[in-house]
């Protein structure tokens, strides 16, 4: 089999929980020709130091890039589409920082474009490991037992338009024909709106069985609120009316209340049911968690659910906003989904630059 040539677009920002290890997993890869290009919007940013080491070890496969000028409000996509000028690659793979992968990874997604020349793009869920205490484990939870179950839901009900941020490997011509990173430098949701032209471009988008690993580090109550607000928000302006109906993908407000009602009145068959009902729910989330994700729960974990679930019902409530801080800066979410800077720091005007480093 021939395999096309990768190139593998990764931003960073800082060191995530176990950079290194997560680096050199994409480095191991039984993948004949690929090469990482690391994209830096801050020379003294903390992560060049390591990239540097593994330009180092592995000169044939690392390369970093070091943007230092912006001239829209999504940094990221800034630095991406800035990047990109000059590259070559038969396929483009943009992918997260904070994730890790096994040696099968590339072939693995790889493969459903040789076998369909109509997919544009392939992409993947990610599944939370938590790396620190209640709150790395309350991030994983939302991942595995929220949003997979989720996205695997509409999955099979819609017909896939919308792409994930860990994985979002693209044939070169697709993207082109698409508009390229340039079309989404100011938007907010660039992997769903990425997706999104594809399909107006007429390409297909594939979602792999491939699971790849967010090592989810701790965080401050207040940094987890402010991440997962910004992903409930970012949901929320995609697809407004599908986000309002997964108010109904929730029962523990309508178990708990109706439960909690039926006692108070008397009616202790209906609080029984009640309580029945939402013990299968919890028990069909356990299930995926463990056989479909091999991310059994342990005894915090089933702790920590009821916390889990009480907050997303609170991140529901907050979803209906339009403020977002994102790398510490303060934006506003448009209804087009577009961002606009709320402080001086939110982007520098004047055309993108920057240079490859040495």
């Amino acid at each position: 089999m021939s395999w096309p040539s990768i190139l593998m677009i990764k931003p960073v920002k800082g060191l995530d929980e176990g950079a290194r290890e997560n680096f050199l997993s994409f480095l191991q890869q039984d993948y004949p020709e690929y090469q990482i290009l690391f994209v830096v919007g801050d020379g003294s940013d903390p992560v060049v130091e390591l990239l540097r080491e593994l330009q180092a070890e592995y000169p044939e496969k690392v390369r970093f890039k070091i943007i230092f000028e912006h001239s829209g409000t999504n940094r990221k996509m800034n630095n991406v589409n800035r990047a990109f000028e000059g590259e070559k690659g038969d396929l483009v793979l943009l992918n997260d920082s904070d994730i890790r992968v096994d040696p099968k990874y590339l072939k693995s997604i790889v493969r459903p474009m040789l076998d369909d020349p109509s997919v544009g793009m392939v992409t993947c869920l990610q599944r939370g490991t938590p790396a620190g205490g209640w709150s790395s484990r309350l991030a994983s939870l939302m991942l595995n037992t929220e949003a997979i179950p989720q996205a695997l839901v509409a999955y099979r009900l819609f017909p896939i338009d919308f792409a994930f941020g860990p994985t979002m490997l693209l044939r070169r011509d697709a993207l082109e024909k698409s508009g390229g990173f340039s079309a989404l430098t100011d938007i907010l949701a660039d992997d769903y709106h990425l997706a999104q032209n594809l399909v107006r471009a007429g390409y297909k988008i594939h979602l792999s069985p491939y699971l790849v690993d967010a090592r989810i580090g701790e965080e401050s109550p207040g940094d987890l609120w402010r991440h997962e607000i910004r992903w409930v928000r970012t949901y929320r302006n995609c697809r407004p009316v599908g986000y309002a109906f997964s108010i109904l993908t929730r029962p523990f407000v309508f178990l708990l209340t109706g439960g909690l009602l039926a006692a108070a009145t008397g009616q202790m068959a209906l609080a029984g049911a009640s309580l029945l009902l939402y013990l299968l729910h919890f028990l069909i989330l356990v299930t995926i968690s463990d056989r479909m994700l091999d991310r059994p729960l342990d005894g915090k974990d089933l702790c920590l659910f009821p916390v889990r679930e009480a907050l997303s019902l609170l991140l529901y409530l907050g979803s209906f906003g339009s403020r977002i801080v994102w790398r510490g800066h303060a934006y506003r979410l448009m209804p087009d989904g577009t961002l606009r800077a709320m402080d001086s720091s939110g982007f520098a005007g004047g055309p993108a630059s920057g240079r490859e480093a040495p």
